[in-house]
């Protein structure tokens, strides 16, 4: 075997246990975690960084040796990677140590060669970018592998933002069924109300029917006897004279007034007592 054969047997045995490791991440956190433990048996590099971008939603990382920086922000993008972004097209030239980032600044560099690649998907974009230097060479032939780890990665990131999404959705969703379940409770309270309403009122309409028909037969028992004596009284009186009216028709008709109001005046005395007593028992209930 060849050294061109066993480089490549090498890297892609590598790449299978990092395949191994990513498919057991589950957030972006672990992912940077996991790529960051394998970068370094894929191909050689002093700094590798990448950016992904979604709509407006920027996310990158940077490693190096032992080291990792994400990035959310817009201003996180490096002015190369914008220029990457434009042209969509792959470079290779020479950097120095001093036109890194503050953060990454103090990587040395011997003779150090920036690497860009622009990468199209579906839904999103993604910037790769490595330097490398003679201590740590990257060569085209290591290319291949490196696109297959940004493959990898970008479908990983993708899932896990899926994944994200869909707890997020499942959680609205569990929150609005919540509140209807809320509102269905509000509903059959104020259904439960109006029920008692209905029942309240209807028992108040029963009593008032009751009194009105008790009233009534008190009206053709009780008010018709003296009524009708009156009244008879008043026709037979024409054949009196004026001695037989004063002693006979006007104290019989005295009589029978005074048990007419008597019976007027126990009628509204009862009728006010039951209304009184009726509705403190409403009252108690609506309490």
């Amino acid at each position: 075997m060849n050294l061109a054969a066993a480089k490549y047997r090498i890297a892609y045995e590598a790449f299978s246990k990092f395949s191994g490791s990513l498919s057991r991440v589950d957030n972006l956190e672990d992912l940077s975690t996991v790529v960051s433990k394998n970068l370094k048996y894929l191909f050689n590099f002093k700094i590798f960084r990448i950016i992904l971008l979604d709509k407006d939603t920027v996310t990158g990382y940077t490693f190096i040796k032992n080291e990792i920086w994400a990035h959310k922000n817009q201003e996180d993008i490096l002015d190369y990677e914008k220029k990457l972004l434009q042209d969509q097209i792959p470079f290779s030239y020479a950097i120095s140590s001093e036109e890194l980032p503050g953060y990454i600044n103090h990587v040395p560099l011997k003779n150090g060669q920036l690497w860009g690649w622009y990468l199209p998907y579906t839904n999103y974009k993604v910037c790769v970018s490595l330097i490398a230097d003679d201590q740590t060479q990257f060569s085209y032939s290591d290319v291949d592998i490196l696109h297959l780890l940004v493959d990898t990665l970008t479908s990983k990131y993708r899932q896990i933002c899926l994944n994200q999404e869909i707890i997020l959705k499942n959680k609205r969703l569990e929150e609005a069924v919540g509140q209807i379940a809320l509102k269905n409770k509000e509903i059959e309270q104020i259904n439960s109300n109006q029920q008692n309403v209905i029942e309240l009122r209807t028992r108040e309409l029963r009593f008032k029917n009751k009194k009105i028909l008790e009233l009534s037969r008190l009206n053709a028992h009780n008010l018709r006897e003296p009524l009708c004596r009156i009244l008879g009284l008043l026709e037979i009186a024409d054949y009196y004279d004026e001695q037989g009216l004063r002693n006979e028709i006007l104290p019989k008709l005295c009589e029978s007034s005074l048990e007419l109001d008597a019976i007027f005046k126990n009628v509204v005395a009862k009728s006010e007592k039951e209304i009184e007593y009726y509705g403190k028992t409403i009252g108690n209930n609506d309490e």
